[in-house]
């Protein structure tokens, strides 16, 4: 890690003032009158309250270093440290980082608490190589890194690599070994870089854990897909009595939406009643996706038009919501709502539109709004809204048109838009633009059975069954097994799985008997 790390760290100076010249007292006009320095016993922090430009604060920092004699190396340190904090103040951006960093350099004992500062800032602007060069720059100066330290510089690391550097260097300071907020950091930084059982090994020895530390281990699931796993830990978040606040709760709904796990999401909701949580537009989105993706579309138009504020993500999941439900004219006339209400579109609401429309065969008005996008409300297609309109094309048997568009977008297309173009193939037996798709997939995906799947039955539409033979063959020859499909259904609170001709489910005597007697009841 410190290898890493000094290969980082550049000392600079050239964004630093030109103190040679007389600045104690040269008024600078700044949106609040002209500043005068009047000598060095003068307060700083209100002065540089009064700071609105660059190079008013240059002005100060050529007088701290011009009136604090060389040999006070404790009062020229309070000055620039005021300096620094002044410059990282809220609203400053990071336009200035490089001259702030300058003046960190020139302080000759700074504090913890003003190395934590700048490398807080680096990681918040997206800037975690200058982060790692500050923290190399306390490790050089003998400044002793406190419990707050590394979980601002985890936020600076891009990579696991970093990240397991800090951790490193967190289990060798004893104290912070046990630190709440620390391993906490940690947790949420393996979720971050999907590495779940890292985080989760760690979580599983925190002696202690809060409301942060469950958050981010339940959230790092439900990101990274693993619903199920994800309520169980919110069942022993809530058998642990430890408080649930939104974030957790949208975290829930998520993996509840996305397993269909009605139940649940019920509860929650029920929860969030009881205790009178406020509806704010993130909770409101999730439960109106929530019933949406369980099939309640109904519950979910009555969450949205009883939410306090409607953002324009709340508005996205009712969009969303109907397009799911095939609902596209409806979709279309809350879009038409959505801009009467003032709310400005995303890119999230084109593609929820765009799925609207192909999910309700309307291709021409998605075309349209495609093509609109840009123009009325400043919206770049990304490969996701190109993706919707290849699947509208697709679905509207215009394949050769959503060919066409693959081959004129701007960015390579992916195996998601390959693959819906095989798809397509697939229903109206075109043979040649289907090994086209196939062609790009197999380089793309080499290992997808479901590609082989669909053009051997391409093939097989067209009674090719020498072609048919030829792509088995070199399914066997890669060594790729077809995955059974599975099947999902809630009973009594919990999901079942299955797959067909599955014979290791648990309650599989009950069923077969269950199922005879309806067989009979039904003869």
């Amino acid at each position: 890690m410190s290898t890493a790390l000094a290969n980082c760290y550049h000392p600079t100076t050239q964004h630093l003032p030109n103190c040679n010249r007389s600045s104690s007292s040269r008024p600078v006009t700044g949106s609040r009158g002209p500043i005068h320095l009047a000598g060095p016993h003068r307060a700083l922090p209100p002065l540089l309250a009064e700071c609105t430009h660059l190079v008013q604060f240059k002005q100060i920092h050529a007088h701290i270093l011009k009136t604090s004699p060389h040999h006070q190396h404790r009062r020229t340190d309070s000055g620039l440290t005021q300096l620094v904090l002044s410059l990282l103040g809220p609203g400053s951006g990071h336009a200035h980082l490089d001259y702030t960093r300058a003046v960190f350099d020139q302080v000759a004992h700074p504090s913890a608490f003003l190395c934590n500062t700048l490398l807080r800032a680096c990681a918040l602007h997206g800037l975690g190589s200058r982060g790692i060069r500050v923290y190399h720059q306390m490790m050089l100066r003998d400044v002793d890194p406190d419990a707050y330290t590394y979980p601002f510089l985890l936020k600076a690391c891009s990579d696991l690599g970093q990240g397991k550097g800090v951790h490193s260097l967190v289990l060798k300071h004893d104290v912070l070994c046990s630190h709440l907020h620390a391993l906490t950091s940690l947790v949420a930084f393996y979720c971050r870089c999907g590495d779940l059982g890292s985080a989760r090994s760690l979580f599983d020895r925190m002696t202690q854990r809060n409301l942060v530390s469950w958050t981010a281990m339940i959230s790092g699931y439900t990101k990274h897909m693993r619903y199920q796993e994800g309520l169980a830990l919110f069942r022993e978040m809530l058998l642990s009595g430890v408080g649930i606040n939104e974030l957790t709760l949208v975290s829930v709904l998520s993996a509840c939406a996305h397993l269909g796990d009605l139940g649940v999401g019920r509860r929650v909701h029920c929860y969030i009643h009881r205790n009178h949580i406020p509806l704010n537009p993130l909770l409101a989105a999730a439960l109106i996706d929530m019933y949406a993706k369980c099939g309640h579309m109904d519950k979910a138009s009555r969450v949205f038009q009883t939410a306090p504020v409607r953002s324009v993500s709340t508005w996205n999941s009712l969009i969303g919501g109907l397009a799911i439900h095939g609902c596209g004219r409806e979709a279309l006339e809350r879009f038409q709502q959505m801009q009467m209400d003032g709310t400005k579109p995303d890119d999230v609401t084109f593609i929820a539109l765009l799925s609207a429309c192909s999910h309700s065969g309307l291709a021409e008005e998605g075309q349209e709004i495609f093509y609109s996008m840009r123009g009325d409300s400043g919206i770049q297609p990304t490969i996701k809204h190109f993706g919707c309109l290849v699947d509208l094309l697709c679905r509207a048997g215009q394949i050769e048109e959503a060919y066409q568009v693959m081959i004129d977008m701007p960015m390579e297309p992916n195996e998601f838009l390959w693959g819906a173009l095989l798809n397509a193939c697939a229903r109206d037996g075109n043979v040649s633009l289907a090994e086209r798709a196939m062609e790009k997939l197999v380089e793309l995906e080499p290992f997808n059975d479901g590609n082989y799947a669909l053009m051997s039955n391409v093939y097989a539409a067209n009674e090719q069954w020498n072609d048919v033979g030829k792509v088995r063959r070199l399914m066997k020859d890669m060594q790729i097994i077809k995955n059974p499909g599975l099947s999902l259904i809630e009973v009594d609170n919990i999901v079942h799985e299955f797959m067909a001709a599955d014979i290791k489910h648990p309650f599989l005597g009950e069923i077969d008997s269950t199922l005879e007697d309806l067989m009979m009841t039904i003869s």
